[in-house]
């Protein structure tokens, strides 16, 4: 049996080494996410339309009025309008950010769009490792520099492709892939601190994968 001391040692190197050979992680979840509603979203838009139908029909006979019937219809379907607007400006932000991408590698981590650096900070630089904890996207990790910071979420590392809305729940509920990429980031830079904002705090107790070495 090893000493723990050196049992510790080795893990930190073979974390080191993995952080080292590099990772790269797709902004694609959250796009993919948005998207797997797009075919519950057209199912509702045609029962809303055609409750919005019977519903002037019906304000026609009663109120035998068409014009009256039209404008019933007509603000039902103006909701339903907006709430698509709503839904496209959403997935148009999320497919810019899908074209977004973070690497890790033996030099630090950087943050890259459509192929071309956008920040970088060098592990010597990064200060602070914070772990925020969210109520739908589970966590995300936060690596920051005197100058600029890079987020991971785990919306990013555990939705890669198209599934659907229940699997994508269940994958989000995963924590192994966050765990890996928090130990690989501590690993890289030793001398970041590691905090946690208030939601992941008052979860520590029960998520063992944020330990109890942070503050």
């Amino acid at each position: 049996m090893l000493p723990e001391s050196l049992s510790r040692k080795r893990r930190r190197v073979r974390e080191k080494e993995r952080a080292s050979a590099g990772v790269t992680i797709k902004r694609r979840g959250s796009y993919l996410y948005a998207r797997a509603y797009l075919k519950t979203g057209v199912f509702i838009t045609l029962a809303y339309a055609a409750a919005g139908l019977a519903v002037a029909m019906v304000s026609a006979r009663l109120l035998d009025s068409f014009l009256a019937a039209f404008m019933i219809f007509a603000l039902m379907m103006g909701l339903l309008l907006a709430t698509w607007l709503v839904y496209l400006v959403v997935l148009w932000v999320f497919t810019r950010e899908a074209r977004q991408s973070v690497e890790i590698g033996p030099e630090g981590i950087r943050e890259v769009h459509a192929g071309r650096e956008k920040k970088f900070i060098p592990w010597e630089g990064v200060y602070e490792i914070e772990i925020a904890a969210t109520v739908i996207a589970g966590a995300s990790i936060r690596a920051k520099g005197r100058f600029s910071e890079i987020a991971i979420s785990n919306v990013d590392l555990t939705i890669t492709r198209p599934m659907t809305v229940s699997e994508m729940h269940v994958a989000m509920g995963q924590t192994k892939a966050i765990r890996q990429l928090l130990k690989q980031i501590k690993a890289a830079a030793p001398n970041a601190a590691v905090k946690t904002n208030n939601l992941a705090q008052r979860r520590k107790a029960s998520d063992a994968w944020i330990g109890s070495d942070v503050s």
